[in-house]
């Protein structure tokens, strides 16, 4: 009936199309007529059963049990009893599903609220991932880029000269360049070695002269003292240890690279390595001229991610908007349950008391029929007697007539408003694959063409994407997002454009050719260098001096001890060997003080620059000379590698750094590809939010309704046999006697009943033995002791009707059998 077409729906006239819709919603259809149906028939039937009811009180009854109405009114009652008991089963579901519906309205609008805060949240986290990965991160990627790039010449002069062993020019210049300090050490070396031999005279003098003034006073001197310091010091000993005289003399050393010096050999070297320093300069200045072409071409590629970043950023928010806005649907919501709520309650509320009522009815007759005594024929019994069971039971079946139909027009709202909402929302939205309603839904919502404007995949639509989403894809791959921006193109055309761009960094050497790094002036020089003698110059001899003695004793210790002899010798017989001892510990003194201790300070920094002097000059090779031979190997190796295999190899340099940078770039491309396709914005969140909104409504709400009218239809249903049973109970426990025996026939014609055996037993005496008189008529009346005999009919009719005139509806029965 129902068909769209190019985004409008078509319906059928109803009038032609009915009976194919009668016959697909039959089911639904017939419990609808038959709630109607019972709505209008059941103030009828009730009408019309209470009308029957009252107009048979006028008749008489028979006042005692048949014969087997003990047994039936024993299973009757079993068989109320079970109905009952699924009646309030109904009864209690109702009152439960009744109070999940009233719980579940409560908390829809905070689930709605909820679903929509969740939602927003979703869609704020995936566009700051998104922005976090297409622009901040790329931006941290663009400058470490960009240093890459701008490093290529750097990097490719640096390899160069690695390659080309270039370097070696660049460790002669430094070499030469030291050259002034070799000197300055040269001279220094010299001029310590001269003031140290010059002071190693002057202490040997000096000590020579001590030494002869201490053996001629010694000689002199017998005292204890005098020979103890004689034995301890041996003065005959006392000289200098002094081997200066090895130390070979530099002069000749410094005059050489004095030489050297003044033949500019700094500036020739210097020159050889400012042609090197010009080789990485004008491969430097050839990259650099096409840097920033390429560094815009990845400052576009950044532009374009970004603005890829501001549409998602735009979509989400637009969809977040559209979300904020729908929060007033929770607040509707609210409202609407606040002012209607009640009403749905209270309705609900008593359908399921008005089949409370019937229950307890139902019940309190049964009980009072199975428990109470028979009903007196005068009234005046209890109130819990059968007879008041029978009117419980009568007024149950009343209720049932009277609240049925307003129970069944509840069941039929709840009905009608459960089964469509099942069947056009909840079902649709749990299982939208295989609907009909869903189907219909997707070509009236063109959902391809609302995003991409266009139409060309027919698998793509609202129930595939729902579906991706339950199944936590990503948004990109949800909404089919590479159509928009397609990453695996973007990543060929990023590494296409950077290719280009990166071909165009050609280094280029200088063009003359040859190129000399050094002229052979400069070789001239460095080989006189290396024979100047430095090399072969013997440093260790310089240390070795060095490292004796200066005095075979210790001047300091032997002047204390001399001064400590003189003092114990304060005697006018040894005056002259004290003033002598005293003279030649003031004059070891002042040795110490003015020769010694310079001397020591002078080694001390001979030692210093003769170790730097030796250490320095190798180079990392075993002496100068072996490093300068080297070294201008290693600079003729380079001028030879630069003209022949250099243009070759810093092109190839060049290519690898900067394919290396594109790889970077195409790594990130490619991160930026499986990150959208497996971690950006995955759809979880979103479908558990979808999904708790749909179970607020279609759990929580829908389920306890349809359970609701469910429950209702139950007790419906039963009404039927409640009636039926309830209105044979209730005539049987008007019964106010047991079944008399055989003796009562019922009929139309009543016999002459010979009773006397009845009558002998109730009076307490024994029956007459003589047989009752011919013609004599004797009638007993149900619940009195009355004998008529041998009396006319009419005047027994007379003496009955003013004996009995206060009984009631038993009592004119039986006179209606008399008569």
């Amino acid at each position: 009936m129902v068909t769209v077409s190019d985004g409008h729906a078509y319906v059928k006239p109803l009038k032609e199309e009915w009976r194919a819709l009668l016959v697909h919603y039959a089911g639904p259809t017939a419990v609808i007529v038959v709630a109607v149906l019972l709505i209008a028939i059941l103030p009828l039937a009730g009408l019309f059963w209470c009308c029957c009811y009252w107009c048979r009180m006028g008749r008489r009854r028979r006042p005692f049990d048949r014969k087997y109405d003990a047994c039936l009114k024993g299973i009757l009652a079993i068989i109320l009893i079970g109905l009952l008991t699924l009646f309030l089963f109904g009864v209690v579901c109702a009152f439960a599903t009744d109070s999940q519906v009233e719980t579940g309205s409560a908390e829809a609008a905070d689930s709605l609220k909820a679903g929509i805060r969740d939602a927003r949240e979703f869609l704020n986290a995936t566009q700051a991932h998104a922005r976090w990965l297409l622009v901040v991160n790329y931006r941290e990627l663009e400058i470490k880029l960009n240093s890459m790039l701008y490093s290529i010449g750097v990097t490719a002069s640096v390899k160069l000269g690695e390659f080309s062993r270039a370097v070696s020019v660049t460790t002669l210049n430094k070499l030469v360049q030291q050259l002034d300090g070799v000197r300055e050490q040269l001279r220094s070396v010299h001029a310590l070695t001269a003031t140290l031999r010059a002071k190693a005279e002057e202490l040997n003098t000096g000590l020579r002269k001590v030494k002869n003034q201490l053996l001629q006073t010694l000689a002199k001197c017998d005292q204890p003292k005098c020979r103890a310091l004689q034995d301890k010091y041996k003065i005959g000993q006392l000289d200098t240890e002094i081997q200066y005289s090895q130390m070979p003399d530099v002069t000749e050393l410094l005059n050489n690279v004095s030489a050297l010096l003044d033949s500019d050999i700094k500036s020739e070297v210097a020159a050889g390595q400012q042609v090197f320093s010009d080789i990485q300069r004008g491969i430097q200045r050839s990259v650099d001229r096409h840097m920033p072409d390429v560094s815009q071409a990845i400052a576009d590629i950044g532009k374009k991610l970004a603005g890829v970043a501001d549409e998602i950023t735009w979509m989400a928010g637009n969809a977040s908007a559209v979300l904020q806005r729908q929060e007033s649907s929770a607040a509707e919501l609210r409202r609407l349950h606040a002012t209607y709520g009640p009403y749905r309650r209270y309705a609900g509320l008593a359908a399921a008391i008005a089949l409370l009522l019937i229950t307890c009815l139902l019940a309190w007759g049964l009980m009072c029929g199975v428990c109470g005594k028979r009903p007196d024929v005068y009234g005046a019994s209890d109130c819990c007697n059968k007879g008041a069971g029978s009117k419980s039971l009568l007024c149950g079946m009343g209720a049932m007539f009277l609240l049925g139909s307003a129970v069944t027009l509840v069941l039929l709202v709840y009905f009608i408003v459960g089964v469509a909402t099942q069947r056009f929302v909840c079902d649709p939205l749990t299982e939208p694959r295989d609907n009909r309603l869903f189907g219909d839904l997707e070509q009236l919502v063109d959902f391809e063409n609302m995003l991409f404007n266009e139409r060309r995949d027919p698998d793509f639509n609202m129930t595939a994407a729902l579906l991706r989403c339950h199944n936590n894809q990503t948004i990109y791959q949800v909404l089919h997002l590479h159509r928009l921006v397609n990453l695996s193109e973007t990543s060929a055309a990023v590494r296409g454009s950077l290719t280009r761009h990166v071909a165009a960094l050609r280094p280029l050497l200088p063009a003359e050719r040859p190129v000399a790094i050094l002229r052979p002036a400069a070789r001239d020089k460095l080989r006189r260098l290396a024979d100047s003698g430095l090399s072969d110059f013997d440093f260790e001899r310089i240390l070795a001096a060095l490292e004796t003695n200066m005095t075979t004793l210790a001047l300091d210790s032997l002047a204390r001890q001399l001064n400590s002899t003189a003092a114990s010798l304060q005697r006018p017989l040894f005056a002259e060997e004290v003033r002598s001892l005293r003279s030649a510990s003031a004059a070891l003194s002042a040795l110490m003080h003015d020769v010694l201790r310079p001397m020591l300070d002078y080694s001390a920094q001979l030692n210093s620059t003769a170790t730097k002097l030796r250490d320095g000059l190798r180079f990392n090779h075993s002496s100068l000379k072996d490093a300068i031979t080297y070294l201008m190997h290693e600079t003729s190796e380079a001028e030879v590698f630069l003209n022949t295999e250099g243009p070759d190899r810093v092109q190839n340099m060049t290519a690898g750094l900067a394919d290396t940078v594109a790889l970077r770039l195409e790594q990130y491309v490619q991160r930026l590809a499986a990150a959208a396709r497996e971690s950006v914005g995955r759809c979880g969140p979103l479908s558990h939010a979808f999904n708790a909104t749909r179970d607020a409504a279609c759990r929580k709400i829908l389920m306890p309704v349809n359970g609701y009218w469910m429950s209702l239809a139950w007790c419906v249903v039963l009404l039927a046999p409640l009636l039926l049973v309830a209105a044979r109970l209730a005539r049987l426990y008007l019964h106010a006697d047991a079944y008399p025996g055989p003796l009562v026939e019922a009929g139309s014609k009543r016999s002459t009943l010979d009773i006397e055996g009845k009558i002998a037993e109730w009076r307490g005496r024994a029956a007459p033995s003589a047989p009752p008189e011919p013609g004599a008529t004797r009638v007993l009346l149900a619940g009195d002791d009355v004998v008529c005999q041998l009396l006319p009919p009419a005047a027994l009719l007379h003496d009955l009707r003013e004996r009995l005139p206060r009984q009631d509806e038993d009592a004119e029965s039986g006179i209606h059998d008399a008569e």
